[in-house]
């Protein structure tokens, strides 16, 4: 688990390869997961089950995967201009 900043609303400052990087990343995870056969989102739903709404629980997270890369995306875009 990662530890949280010790401050509310402390930033975390990434150079642009860096975020290029985590951007990258979370695409690879996401689209992995997208496509990933029932047995696997199976697996995954089991993993996040912790209330009883894991497939819930699994595709939110496939959701925030996916806004968080579209997100990341447009700030460099936008930074690289």
């Amino acid at each position: 688990m990662i530890p949280t900043p010790m401050r509310a609303g402390f930033p975390v400052v990434l150079d642009p390869d860096e975020a290029a990087d985590l951007t990258h990343l979370l695409d690879l995870i996401e689209d992995w997961l997208s496509r990933a056969d029932d047995d696997a989102r199976a697996d995954l739903a089991d993993y996040l089950d912790g209330a009883g709404n894991g497939p819930l629980a699994a595709a939110g997270l496939i959701a925030t995967l996916q806004q968080t890369a579209l997100v990341l995306h447009r700030r460099l875009k936008q930074a690289n201009r």
